[in-house]
């Protein structure tokens, strides 16, 4: 068990998103034609994707400052109950993206 509390965070994260996207492949063509389990495998056929996308980005989700990860949660809360926030967080983001200096 403390083997894997040594590992590093990313390391860590590529196995659960291997070992979800395999479950995946494995439940789709074991339980095609049950009705019963199309909930479960198609949350993890959306959740597995998603965390290979954020073990490839590590290094550069590492570089986010820390207030945009406290403030990204209320921007987002914010536009799910409001969806025409949308057209005003989307062109602000890349003008930041843009504006900021790049770190050396």
């Amino acid at each position: 068990m403390n083997f894997w509390f040594r590992l590093p965070i990313r390391t860590r994260l590529g196995i659960v998103a291997i070992i979800l996207l395999i479950v995946a492949i494995y439940s789709l063509t074991l339980w095609m034609n049950d009705p019963t389990h199309h909930r479960p495998i198609a949350s993890i056929i959306r959740l597995s994707p998603i965390l290979f996308l954020f073990w490839l980005a590590w290094s550069d989700l590492r570089r986010i400052p820390f207030w945009v990860w406290l403030l990204m949660p209320i921007i987002l809360i914010i536009c799910a109950l409001k969806p025409m926030c949308w057209f005003l967080v989307i062109p602000a983001t890349l003008f930041a993206l843009f504006i900021l200096p790049k770190k050396k």
